[in-house]
Order: C-alpha cells, then sequence, then structure tokens
C-alpha cells in the first residue's frame, strides 16, 4: 500500500497550478488512508510539495477532508450577529458568520477551519455554501426585518476569480433576485494587496446589482485612508482594537477621526467589537452612529434572535 501511494501521489505533481484546485478535492478523498499509514509509521514523501505526514500534516488532511464533505453534505451552520444604529435603537444588518461542529474535532473556530479552506483550495466551495445558507434563511430574515441586509464575508481569493461575481449573482437570481438589494458584501484591507483590476470589475459588478460593500476590520493591515477611493466601498467596519482603547485619549482622537472623515465622503462607518456600556457612549457622544459587539448581541442562529432587541442602559 505504501508504495502504490507514493506512486499515485507523485502522479498527482504533474497536473499544472490551475488545476490545484481539481486535486486537492481528489487528494482529500484519499486523506482517511493518509492517515492510517501515518499511524502505521509509513514515511510517505510528495517530492514537489515537500509533504512530510507528520502528526500535524495529518491533522491538516484530516480536517481538510473533513470539511470538504461539511460542506458537500451540508453540515455548516450559521450564526448571525446584528448591527445597530445607536440613536435609533434599530437593527440595520446581520453579519451571517459561518460555524461548523464535527463529531471528532468538535467546534472547530472559524479563524481555523477558513484559514484552512483558504489554503486548501476549499474557500469558493465554502463561500458558495454560505451563500446557500443565507439564501435559505432570507425569507425569514426579511419578514422579520423587512429593511435590514445582510452581510456575507468574502475571500480576497474568491474576489480575485474573474467570474465571482457572476456566480454569486447567478446564485442569487436563482432563488430571487431581489435579495441582490438586502445583500452585504464584506472583505478585509488585505484586498488592497490583491489583483486589484479583477477585484474591482468584481466589486463595481456586485455593486451595480445593489449590494452594500463594506471594508472589515480596517486599520489593522498595511492599508491607508488615502487607498479607500480605489475600491467602491459604501461602509468601513473600524477594527474593535480601536474600541477597546477608547479610554486612551490619543485613540478617541483617532476614532472621532475616523467619524468625521467618513462623514465628509459619505461612507458609513460602524465600530465592532463593543462591550461595554461605557464604550457604547463615548461612541454616541463622538457620533459614531453604527455599532455591533457582544453588548448588544453575541452572534447566534436565526431561531434564538429576538424580533426586538432590549437596549442597554448607559
Amino acid at each position: 500500500m505504501r508504495d502504490g501511494l507514493r506512486r499515485l501521489s507523485l502522479g498527482l505533481n504533474r497536473f499544472e497550478a490551475t488545476q490545484r484546485a481539481t486535486v486537492e478535492w481528489f487528494f482529500y478523498g484519499l486523506g482517511e488512508l493518509l492517515i492510517c499509514a501515518d499511524a502505521l509509521n509509513n514515511a510517505m514523501t510528495l517530492s514537489t510539495h515537500h509533504f512530510d505526514s507528520s502528526r500535524a500534516q495529518a491533522r491538516q488532511v484530516q480536517m481538510a477532508h473533513k470539511l470538504a464533505q461539511a460542506i458537500m453534505q451540508g453540515q455548516l451552520k450559521v450564526h448571525y450577529q446584528p448591527e445597530f444604529q445607536i440613536d435609533a435603537h434599530r437593527l440595520v444588518s446581520l453579519e451571517a458568520l459561518c460555524r461548523w461542529h464535527d463529531a471528532e474535532l468538535n467546534h472547530v473556530a472559524p479563524d481555523e477551519f477558513i484559514a484552512l479552506a483558504e489554503s486548501k483550495g476549499l474557500i469558493v466551495p465554502l463561500g458558495a455554501e454560505i451563500l446557500r445558507l443565507v439564501l435559505t434563511d432570507m425569507p425569514e430574515l426579511l419578514q422579520r426585518w423587512p429593511h435590514a441586509r445582510v452581510a456575507i464575508n468574502a475571500s480576497g481569493l474568491e474576489l480575485e476569480q474573474a467570474g465571482f461575481a457572476s456566480q454569486f449573482l447567478a446564485a442569487v437570481d436563482g432563488v430571487n433576485p431581489a435579495y441582490a438589494m438586502h445583500l452585504e458584501l464584506e472583505v478585509t484591507e488585505s484586498i488592497f494587496h490583491r489583483d486589484l483590476p479583477t477585484v474591482r470589475h468584481n466589486l463595481e459588478q456586485l455593486k451595480a446589482r445593489g449590494l452594500t460593500l463594506a471594508i472589515d476590520d480596517f486599520g489593522t493591515g498595511q492599508s491607508s485612508l488615502s487607498r479607500l477611493h480605489t475600491l467602491p466601498f459604501d461602509k468601513i467596519k473600524m477594527d474593535k482594537s480601536f474600541v477597546q482603547g477608547l479610554a486612551d485619549p490619543m485613540v478617541r482622537a483617532i476614532v472621532k477621526g475616523m467619524v468625521d472623515l467618513t462623514k465628509s465622503f459619505d461612507r458609513a462607518l460602524v465600530a465592532e467589537g463593543v462591550e461595554t456600556a461605557a464604550e457604547l457612549k463615548v461612541l454616541r457622544e463622538i457620533g459614531c452612529s453604527l455599532v455591533q459587539g457582544y453588548l448588544l448581541s453575541a452572534p447566534k442562529p436565526l431561531a434564538q434572535l429576538p424580533v426586538i432587541f432590549e437596549w442597554p442602559s448607559d
């Protein structure tokens, strides 16, 4: 078995880079065999990729195999975390957050399995599955909150795909074309280091259909405010580290500057990670109108979200 698997793995190396996703999907089907071989101390190598069947590598193979199964078998779930307008105490959008529970791995942290999906060629099918789940929930979401939008996170790897926007919109149109006006796409500021012409084309195509475009975790990477005009964003979600530092006068001044600047070019600013009434009070005082965080609501399954939320007192 060891020799046969080695020959097969070397055969996979002959595929071109553009076929990597297909190769990896096929390779995950061998996951259980590789794990068994590791348990028997069969040292297998995949010379071109320098594959080392250590326990850490075996766990990565096992997780990738299980994630591929979870995507194909509909085992993933979506929880929703609301975003609120401070002055009106009104829910304006809900962020869809993927959750994965495996019988053997238990709850897998989103940061872990999303990074795995990006590295193993699974991010496109993962994104498609999250969109499918959100579209399934849309009738109930809009029945509860008719004017709300639902935000879906997209990877820069997805937006670099030439046909991403077309495939996204085809999935929406296959359910209800009107849902496009109620969707929002969130991307991190690392998008500025991607293939900008392709990214811009995808974003403009989505924006033309009525999607709101948001840049997430802003302020933690290497981009600057001066680059925001290069892509058609409607909303900036300020990283939670700024909210956590509001007790510092300098941080507060920076946040106030971001509030004023975004208002000056007609963009919305959302403060993420609001966890205390004191933080909420400061944000209201400096003019930040949109907030999201555990103080107001943790991410929850749709069935567990109340239609009307209790607003915290100052």
